[in-house]
């Protein structure tokens, strides 16, 4: 019965998925050219379709989770909000400051092999672009939202807000979790195909390092979250194998929120209404292991071009400005590296260099879903000393 139970979790079912799109891409990879461009359009509109319904509904499930929670906390919101912007900034400076200390000390011992070469995939022949609204506008709204019901007292419009969320939370159940293993499963399809996952082979120290440095920051926020707030902080740790391997196939923390929000809300030791508030904010600001990922990645492009390192005074310039950076990246697309890339040019190598962005935006895409996967998890710590803040004031 456990093991008909595993393969019915949701977890199991994203696991599979990812196997299989693993296998149908490198199956296309054998049938001929001429015959290849209906599996491959298959999966083109299916990756398209599904990631447009999780995008649209996305913004909502914010707004239906932070909106409710603030009315709650009602005087608290203030500082409860500059709290938790001050620790996801700290979490993404520090796990910065390990990720460069890591890339000068062992970087100049890589040897990279010969890179594989990339198909280039063809757009879907179908394609839907549903109008929405970006992450970082919905959580101004449900602040708004929020703050609006708490200043005119109105018992109604709290009502409302908690049937809303109600309403978001069936709509995740129901539409969103159901289409999260073909959402996946597509990604992982085209991502073989297109030669992505077999260029693995030839950045696998970098991408090992990055990977193990995520992990490891993963337990040092777990066990600095066990510290500040007395609790066993593993115990919420424990409920992120779901959300972990759901962002490591979505490479989106927006698209893993939902998972995220049903698994910690199990939490004994944190409040729903934080878990409510606390986590769709993280979503949007807090960016540990794609830090992680940016400054190494910099550090060991920067020495395959050039043999040396960038200085440590501009490094650490660098570093602080990509984590500022990181609180509004969620919204653009590619995330830090995009985001990034014009303080790359200006602050350490003085000139555009369209090759030097090219192997890293390679690289950055190769591990992107683990370093989406790495600030999910620790969004989980976070929110558990965000529940002893609040009880504390």
């Amino acid at each position: 019965m456990k093991i008909k139970g595993f393969f019915q979790s949701t977890i199991a079912k994203l696991l599979i998925s990812i196997v299989i799109g693993v296998g149908l891409g490198y199956l296309m990879m054998l049938i001929p050219q001429r015959y290849v461009s209906i599996p491959l359009q298959f999966f083109m509109i299916a990756k398209d379709l599904t990631s447009q319904i999780i995008l649209f509904i996305v913004p909502f499930i914010i707004i239906g989770c932070v909106a409710p929670s603030i009315t709650g906390f009602s005087g608290n919101v203030g500082k409860l909000l500059g709290f938790t912007i001050f620790i996801a900034f700290t979490s993404s400076l520090l796990a910065a400051l390990m990720a460069m200390g890591v890339g000068y000390a062992i970087v100049p011992f890589f040897k990279y092999g010969s890179a594989t070469q990339l198909v280039e995939l063809p757009k879907a022949v179908i394609s839907l672009s549903f109008p929405t609204m970006d992450t970082l506008s919905a959580l101004l709204l449900a602040f708004l939202l929020g703050l609006g019901t708490v200043w005119i007292g109105s018992e109604g419009f709290k009502k409302g807000l908690e049937d809303f969320q109600a309403l978001i939370l069936k709509v995740v159940s129901n539409v969103m979790v159901p289409i999260l293993p073909l959402f996946i499963g597509s990604n992982f399809a085209l991502l073989a195909y297109s030669g992505r996952l077999a260029m693995m082979k030839v950045y696998l120290p970098a991408i090992l390092a990055i990977i193990t440095m995520q992990l490891v920051w993963i337990v040092l926020c777990y066990l600095i979250a066990s510290a500040y707030t007395g609790k066993n902080g593993f115990k919420v740790a424990r409920l992120y194998p779901k959300p972990y391997f759901t962002a490591v196939g979505t490479m989106s923390s927006a698209a893993t929120l939902p998972v995220a929000l049903e698994c910690v809300s199990k939490s004994e030791l944190i409040d729903k209404k934080t878990t409510n508030f606390a986590l769709p904010l993280f979503c949007n600001i807090h960016l540990c292991g794609s830090v992680i990922t940016e400054i190494f990645l910099v550090l060991t492009t920067y020495y395959t071009f050039f043999g040396t390192f960038p200085s440590l005074s501009s490094m650490l310039i660098f570093l602080v400005l990509v984590c500022v950076i990181a609180i509004g990246s969620p919204g653009v697309p590619g995330g830090i590296n995009m985001s990034c890339i014009g303080l790359v040019y200006s602050l350490l190598i003085g000139h555009e260099d369209t090759s030097f962005f090219a192997v890293m935006t390679a690289i950055y895409a190769i591990q992107d879903g683990f370093g989406t996967a790495c600030n999910v998890t620790c969004d989980g710590a976070l929110t558990l000393m965000t529940d002893k803040f609040c009880k504390k004031k």
